[in-house]
């Protein structure tokens, strides 16, 4: 069985509607229900409200999220153990599927499986418009323009890194590190070359997901703000990481 996992945090502003700040989870949820019907669906939501108006969707749960989650990676974590779903897919708040997303996921999957049985997989995450790396649909990963987009795009491709604006992981595997680090940023990079220094091969899917990007992270605080605390925590946590994969002193 598939999870999807959906955190979803928004603080509301003096004299806001504290139902206006759902938006973005009311569009992705509208594009689970329509294009994804068969997958459970976990929503951690946090703010003053709870969520109200949202798409009907019989195999969604809306959890109220437990208190002491600050970030990003916390709010999935918890999310991951509200199910026993043996596969999960990892989704922003901010993100909508295409109706072809978790066909071509879960098709790339059973593919990497077929033609490496000897790999051990660890994120297969989605393309996008508003990405870091490889994954975004600007780079050409090698590819040539075919059209408007590069005929790249039509592969799979193995990768040290995911972001999971749609990331897809075996629960079991997701666990192997204890999710993801309580960070915002870092916290995929982190937990990806764990992995992979666990011997996992981390994939870059066929599908795509449209991002609107740092809309929960973001709230109240600068990119520049955000590196900061990331790097902060990293000196403080995981000196090794940030020495041996990002080449800066701890």
């Amino acid at each position: 069985m598939l999870s999807i996992l959906l955190p979803a945090a928004r603080r509301t502003a003096p004299g806001e509607d504290p139902q206006a700040v759902w938006g973005d989870l009311r569009v992705a949820l509208a594009s689970i229900a329509a294009y994804a019907p068969e997958a459970e669906v976990v929503v951690g939501w946090a703010g003053t409200e709870r969520p109200a108006d949202l798409p009907r969707n019989p195999r969604m749960r809306l959890l109220e999220q437990e208190p002491g989650i600050t970030t990003g990676s916390e709010a999935w974590n918890w999310c991951s153990r509200q199910t026993d779903a043996e596969e999960l897919l990892i989704l922003g708040d901010d993100c909508v599927l295409h109706p072809d997303t978790v066909r071509l996921m879960d098709e790339d999957r059973k593919l990497i499986a077929h033609l490496a049985p000897q790999a051990r997989t660890g994120f297969l995450g989605a393309r996008s418009n508003y990405v870091k790396g490889p994954q975004n649909i600007r780079a050409a990963n090698g590819g040539e323009r075919a059209g408007i987009v590069f005929d790249s795009e039509a592969g799979l491709f193995e990768t040290d890194m995911i972001v999971p604006v749609a990331a897809w992981i075996r629960h079991d595997v997701f666990d192997l590190t204890g999710g993801f680090p309580p960070t915002n940023w870092f916290a995929d990079d982190l937990m990806s070359w764990d992995l992979v220094r666990m011997g996992f091969t981390h994939y870059i899917s066929r599908a795509y997901v449209h991002h609107v990007g740092q809309r929960a992270t973001g709230q109240g605080r600068s990119s520049d703000v955000l590196l900061q605390e990331g790097l902060d925590w990293l000196r403080a946590h995981r000196p090794d990481f940030l020495t041996q994969k990002l080449n800066v002193p701890a």
